[in-house]
């Protein structure tokens, strides 16, 4: 596991997820996230960019570095709110995990 990701993802070869089922394939996918460590109090603990895109544009902006996944999420609702957006406006926003060697390691809802 690397040192620099709360959050590995382990992979299975093409040949193997063939002789799977679908019910398999999905426990193996659980059970591979939760011997990583990868869970939300994990993702509760990382640093991540938080970025608000503009409804119908290609419009981004930088919301800043938040601590934790649920204050990314809060960060650009905060911020569509302040600009009086309700969801119903296509509004979104990603938060960037960030690592020691990546500004957007992963990219989280």
């Amino acid at each position: 596991m690397n040192a620099d990701s709360d959050c590995d993802v382990m992979a299975v070869g093409i040949g193997g997820l063939a002789m799977l089922s679908k019910r398999s394939i999905l426990a193996a996918i659980a059970a591979g996230l939760l011997l990583s460590g990868c869970s939300e109090e994990n993702l509760e603990k990382a640093d991540f960019n938080a970025y608000f895109y503009y409804p119908n544009s290609q419009r981004e902006e930088y919301l800043g570095l938040v601590r934790g996944l649920s204050a990314c999420q809060s960060a650009a609702s905060n911020r569509a709110y302040s600009l009086r957006m309700d969801r119903s406006l296509p509004w979104s926003y990603i938060c960037c995990k960030k690592s020691s060697k990546s500004s957007c390691e992963s990219k989280h809802k």
